[in-house]
């Protein structure tokens, strides 16, 4: 794998931070378990909407077996819809403690690719599925690879070409 594809598939797994928060009262830590549909931490996320889970395996791990799936075809979004992300730092309003936090506004990427939001059922909040976004990542670097190869091709030609003129 080529260095600029690890570095920018580190750079998209590496975009949670796992942390806890004490509850005032009896000072117990409150952790976020990440499949039961509680905020069991009270920071107002709940299970993999909450950083607190973004590498536990019920979050990050999806069965990917092609026995599995029905309806496999190729993914056709990519470097277009890419370049149309604005990423963002914000704070949620329910986080007392305001840690920033990164990611994309969930009705920006509506507009972009529909497919990627859902409607949480129990508040009608606009839900990002991230791990879905990964796929449109993957396909705009290997866009962004085939570009810098055609690129390198081209110089490779126009330099052959200056020798011969000198």
């Amino acid at each position: 794998m080529k260095p600029n594809i690890q570095f920018a598939l580190i750079l998209i797994l590496s975009i949670g931070i796992l942390s806890c928060s004490l509850d005032d009262d009896d000072k117990d830590i409150k952790v976020e378990i990440c499949n039961n549909g509680i905020d069991d931490d009270s920071d107002g996320q709940i299970d993999c909407a909450d950083g607190d889970c973004s590498e536990d395996d019920n979050c990050t791990m999806a069965g990917s077996d092609y026995r599995l799936k029905d309806n496999i075809s190729f993914l056709q979004y990519g470097l277009a819809e890419a370049l149309q992300l604005d990423a963002k730092i914000y704070t949620y309003k329910s986080d007392e403690s305001a840690e920033k936090r990164m990611g994309f506004m969930a009705q920006d990427v509506q507009t972009i690719m529909p497919e990627l939001v859902s409607i949480d059922k129990s508040d009608q909040h606009l839900k990002l599925k991230y791990m879905d976004l990964m796929a449109v990542l993957v396909n705009a670097i290997k866009e962004q690879q085939k570009i810098i190869e055609a690129n390198q091709r081209q110089i490779e030609m126009l330099n052959c070409e200056i020798e011969m003129l000198e």
